[in-house]
């Protein structure tokens, strides 16, 4: 992931052809059997599993709404990151107090993430400063700004997975 930019914004067409080239760059995938890719089903324990649209070489996509808008939990979270070196999350919108089970959600998927040092790539509708700017909840929202932050630089991203 050295010097390819991790944080995507604003939403569209230009920010999904960036992430879609580091996926394709990130497995060695050839882009023109994009249709292809395969996708795979997350075993979340209790019977529970996660259905991951495009899984390969420990790098898996997911949208904004199947990780934050569905009722999960750190467990599932954790599991993402055990099994995942790399995630990417697209479509992640600006939030507010109207929407704040999704953005507590989101605060719990990046501490997963960011503890077990899986590398994040992503469409935002904003920078991390600007998805979550007014109202309850505004505060709580700060250290995850932090931990995106430190998320796309360069000795974080030199990390191993896992690595403490």
């Amino acid at each position: 992931l050295a010097g390819m930019d991790t944080w995507h914004t604003p939403l569209g067409e230009a920010a999904t052809a960036q992430v879609r080239e580091a996926f394709f760059r990130l497995t060695d995938y050839p882009p023109e059997d994009g249709e292809n890719v395969p996708s795979a089903v997350l075993d979340l324990g209790g019977g529970r599993i996660l259905y991951v649209p495009k899984s390969l070489k420990g790098v898996a996509v997911f949208s904004f709404k199947r990780l934050c808008a569905e009722a999960r939990g750190a467990s599932d979270y954790l599991a993402i990151a055990r099994e995942y070196h790399s995630v990417i999350v697209v479509g992640i919108p600006r939030m507010g107090p109207e929407n704040r089970n999704e953005a507590a959600r989101f605060v719990t998927l990046i501490d997963a993430l960011y503890e077990n040092k899986v590398k994040l790539l992503a469409t935002a509708d904003a920078e991390p400063e600007e998805l979550y700017v007014e109202g309850n909840g505004r505060f709580e929202f700060e250290r995850t700004v932090s931990r995106l932050r430190e998320m796309q630089s360069a000795d974080y991203l030199a990390l191993g997975h896992g690595e403490s």
